[in-house]
This record gives structure tokens, C-alpha cells and sequence, in this order.
């Protein structure tokens, strides 16, 4: 029986560690208000028995095409779960990546969307979805979103819009990796109720659909000389006249003409690069190989 209970637990430790070894990530935990909820963990928690998660299931640590059906919130992520966390308007909430990959550079964004009543029975995928928060590239540094979640230990904070009227609401974090042939999607979804006393409801040219978000938008190369990018979707929700509840810093994003001469840019705060250094690192080995035919692409044309 203890030799059991001993190769139990050596399976259970060798499947939470296994993402380390993978080279991906997904949601760890997410705190709100300060307070820390476990995010679901498929290494495990398929395989015993855990409470229900704020943080709706994952198939993998792998990613999402954006031709998926279920790229609102992965595979997996289009069910409700019993749980949801607590939060009033106007709070941050921080979502903590269990790992992420210094070759997967690319943007990150954090959306919303109304539960229309009761998350649990609410179904991910048919969501219209508000944008809270977005960042790109920054060209005055050559700084990918994703490099700046790296340095802050592979967490990404968002602010509820503080005049957002109370329900419940899910909550999408959101990591695009730029270094294969085609954009890898990373998504993950949570469950939070909101309270408070602000009214402010998106407008219909505010809200969009993850299935048609991304149709058309032209991703760069991120080895080439000249990168160009702009954030895909409508700007984050101004309830009250400020994005994401609270006033933003002047932007310092600049623009940068790319190959075919078109000039677009990347809005990126103050406090974010100030002091965020740029984040290098040699390919993980799981994409190494589609990273160097991108490389090697690239170089024949």
C-alpha cells in the first residue's frame, strides 16, 4: 500500500512539473484584490479530485488556432465551472503564468465578457467580448508584450473598468506567440463576479467575437529587421472617460515603417517599460525546429 501511495504521488509531482519540461505555459493561479485563486491545472487536477476552479480547464499547455472553434477560452474552457471570484470594480486582477518561453515573444491582451446571468452555464465560445487591456511591440526597444510578462515573473495585470456595472463577468488573458510559421494562440478564461455600483455597459462597436477577431490581421515577422504592429480590436472600454477604469500615463509607443511602407503603431504605458529590461533567451526545443524554418524562410526570400 505505501509503495503505492509512493508511486501515486511520485505521478502526481512528475505531471505538475512536466510544463517546465514542454516549454509552454497556462494559468498558474490568478489573484483578485490581493486574494490568490489556483488556476486549473491539466497536469493534474484531470486526475484527482479537486474542488472547482475559478479559472476555467485547459486541455494542454499547448496552443489554439485561430481558426478554433474553441479559441475564446481552449479546449476545454467552453464549460462553466461552479466557481467565480469575487471582485469590486476598479481591481486589479493579476494572472499568474505558471511559465512562459522567452522565443515566444508576441502581444498580450486582457478581455470581458458578460455571463448574461450565471457563469456556470454559460458557454464561452458564443461571448461577445470587451477589451480592457492590449500591448504589442514597442519599437524604441524592440520589446514584445510577452518580454515585459516574462520580467515581471511571468504575470500579467489587468484593472476591472471601475464604472463597470455588477454581474457576472468571464475574464480573458490572452498570450499570442509570434516565433512559428503561423501565430500560436494562448487563452485562459476565469470566472469573476463583480460588484459595486457602476453602470457602464459596452457598446455593440465595443464588443467583438473571438472567432472573427483575428480574421485578417496581417502578424509580423518577428526576426526581421523592421517589425510593424498594430493591436487588433477596438480600443479597451471608456465607461468614464478613462480606459480600463483608470486614467492611463501618456503612451510612449512610437511607430516604425515596415517593409511595404505602411506606418502603424503600438500603444504601450509609461509604467510598463520604464523599468522592464528586454528578455532574450535561446528557442525552447519544442519549437526550435518551426522557429528555424521560419528563419530559414526568411533568408530565401
Amino acid at each position: 500500500m505505501a509503495s503505492f501511495a509512493f508511486f501515486l504521488f511520485s505521478l502526481i509531482y512528475f505531471l505538475a512539473t512536466l510544463h517546465f519540461v514542454a516549454g509552454h505555459g497556462y494559468i498558474h493561479s490568478i489573484v483578485v484584490g490581493g486574494q490568490s485563486y489556483p488556476g486549473w491545472n491539466p497536469f493534474v487536477d484531470p486526475y484527482t479530485s479537486t474542488p472547482a476552479r475559478v479559472v476555467r480547464k485547459v486541455l494542454n499547455d499547448g496552443f489554439v488556432p485561430d481558426t478554433d472553434p474553441d479559441i475564446a477560452c481552449h479546449h476545454g474552457g467552453n464549460d462553466g465551472t461552479a466557481a467565480s471570484a469575487s471582485a469590486a470594480s476598479g481591481t486589479q486582477v493579476v494572472f499568474q503564468w505558471a511559465y512562459w518561453p522567452g522565443d515566444h515573444q508576441g502581444p498580450v491582451s486582457t478581455y470581458m465578457a458578460s455571463c448574461n446571468g450565471d457563469c456556470a452555464t454559460f458557454g464561452a465560445n458564443d461571448a461577445r467580448w470587451f477589451k480592457i487591456d492590449a500591448d504589442g511591440y514597442d519599437p524604441s526597444n524592440r520589446q514584445w508584450a510577452a518580454a515585459k510578462l516574462i520580467a515581471s515573473g511571468s504575470s500579467w495585470t489587468s484593472t476591472i473598468p471601475a464604472a463597470l456595472a455588477p454581474g457576472q463577468y468571464l475574464i480573458r488573458n490572452e498570450i499570442i506567440a509570434l516565433h512559428s510559421s503561423t501565430p500560436q494562440f494562448y487563452p485562459s478564461c476565469s470566472q469573476i463576479t463583480v460588484t459595486g455600483t457602476g453602470t457602464g455597459v459596452p457598446s455593440g462597436n465595443e464588443l467583438v467575437s473571438m472567432q472573427t477577431l483575428y480574421q485578417g490581421v496581417a502578424f509580423p515577422d518577428i526576426y526581421g529587421d523592421s517589425v510593424s504592429f498594430t493591436i487588433p480590436g477596438p480600443p479597451p472600454v471608456r465607461f468614464d472617460g478613462n480606459a480600463g477604469g483608470t486614467p492611463l500615463p501618456p503612451a510612449t509607443g512610437t511607430s516604425t515603417t515596415s517593409r511595404d511602407g505602411a506606418v502603424t503603431t503600438s500603444t504601450v504605458a509609461t509604467a510598463s517599460t520604464a523599468s522592464t529590461p528586454v528578455y532574450t533567451s535561446q528557442p525552447s526545443k519544442q519549437c526550435h525546429l518551426a522557429s528555424s524554418r521560419k528563419l530559414v524562410r526568411r533568408r530565401s526570400v
